[in-house]
Formats: C-alpha cells, structure tokens, sequence
C-alpha cells in the first residue's frame, strides 16, 4: 500500500468511526427513551445526533478542502488530487463535490495528466453543470477554464463551447474557433470577451489576427495600434506581434495534446 492509499484509508477509518459512534449513541438513546416511554426524547436525540453527524460531515469536507489547496500550493499535486476526491465523495451537497471533482481535475492536469483530469471534470460537470457567476465575475482557479484548455488541447471545440455559454466566460472558445480555423466565429468570441474586457491589449491582438483571416486588412490594422496603444509590458507586446505573423502561435494548442494524453 503507497503512503497516499493509507492517508485515504485513515481518514475514511476516521470517518466510519466517528459514524457508527454516532449510530451507537443514536440506537443507546433511542433504547432509553422508548424504555422510559419518552417520545420526545427519541425524537430530539434523532434530531441532534444528525446535527451533529452533518457538522462533522463540513468540517471534513472543508478540511479535505483546504489540505487539498495547501498542497497545491507546496507543488504535491498528487496528494491534493487525492483530498480532493475523498472530499468530492464524503460531501453532502453537489455543488461541493462538483468544486471538489473540479479541482481534482485541475490537480491532474498540472500534473499532465489529460485522462485523470478529464475523468474529474466530466464528474464535476455531471453532478452539477456550471452557471453563469454574478456580475460575469469569476475565481482565477475556476474548474471550467481548465476543462476549456484541456478540451482545446484535445481537439474537442463542442464541449468548449457548450462551456463557454453555460459560464458566459469566452476566452478559451475564441481561442478554440481560431484553432478550428472557424474565424467568424472566433470574431463573435472575442467581441463577447471585450464588451467585458474593454482595454485588453490581449484581446484587440488577437481580434487584429482574426481580421487578418478574414481579410478585413484595415480593421485588423486599426486593432493592432489599439493593441499596442494599450500595452503596458514590453512582453505582451511583443506576443501581440508574435500573434498578428505567426500561425504557429495558435497551432501550440493542439500540438499540447502529446503533452497530456499517452495516445
């Protein structure tokens, strides 16, 4: 048995324990009262004994939550992926195993891992499907914007898409029309993302190449001087003149493929 098998197993133990004490104090309670002929008593001690087991229940979850986060943090992927999916097993509510999955699918794809992640994120996807975040806003380390990537790499623009209009976040799926070599779609993407992102130096960059893909030389040089009027670090600049020559620039994506999957 690997040291991270019986860290899982441990903390299950830990788990069942506590639960069947719980039964235990549960049917004892149950026995005295129904004995003494005091209903209410069966009843609140029902009551409480599940309240407490729910307690224990979030305070597990959150745990598992958190000691998956601080390993991410320390670079111990494997054994974050690991909380993650116990924490995904034991919660109680979907939305919880859904974040907990996704981050689990998140562990595995920095650690290049396409199938293991994969397997995550259609889990997170199947107990509950993403929605749109208040005010489009949205956490840098969202489950979805991986999955979009890892879909991306994998050549598989539908699921991209499909998660670009359940999350109204559209970054990855310009991108992805760009590498299906679908341009007006790629347009509609990208002026979706800068009604959101109005002084995207990024953005005004890759609208520049679309344009230049489909022929629209002058609206594609107005967006390359708007590209560089916004450039702040000498760095995105010159990704942004990278983008406007090069088509390889948008072949990595597919190419990242052999990086994540053996086949």
């Amino acid at each position: 048995m690997s040291g991270f098998n019986f860290l899982e197993a441990i903390i299950y133990l830990v788990l069942y324990l506590l639960i069947i004490s719980f039964a235990g104090v549960l049917i004892y309670g149950i026995k005295k009262y129904k004995k003494e002929k005091r209903i209410s008593g069966i009843f609140v001690t029902a009551l409480v004994s599940l309240f407490l087991l729910f307690i224990i229940n979030q305070l597990a979850v959150t745990g598992l939550y958190f000691s998956s986060i601080n390993n991410f943090v320390k670079k111990d992927y494997k054994k974050a992926a690991i909380f993650s999916e116990i924490g995904a097993k034991i919660a109680v509510f979907p939305s919880q195993k859904s974040t907990l999955y996704g981050e689990a699918g998140i562990d595995y794809m920095t650690m290049k891992n396409g199938e293991k992640a994969l397997m995550s994120f259609e889990k997170a996807y199947k107990i509950k499907q993403p929605c749109r975040c208040a005010n489009n806003s949205y956490l840098k380390n969202d489950w979805t914007i991986f999955a979009s990537m890892l879909y991306t790499y994998l050549g598989d623009y539908e699921k991209v898409y499909k998660l670009a209009n359940d999350t109204g976040r559209y970054n990855t799926a310009a991108v992805a029309a760009i590498c299906e070599k679908d341009y007006k779609k790629a347009l509609g993407y990208t002026d979706l993302n800068l009604l959101k992102q109005k002084r995207s130096a990024t953005l005004y960059g890759q609208r520049a190449y679309i344009y230049k893909k489909l022929k629209k030389d002058r609206l594609a040089q107005e967006d390359f001087k708007k590209a560089i009027s916004l450039c702040r670090k000498s760095k995105t600049c010159t990704e942004i003149q990278y983008q406007q020559q090069n088509d390889s620039y948008w072949n990595k994506f597919t190419e990242k493929k052999k990086e994540y999957f053996k086949t």
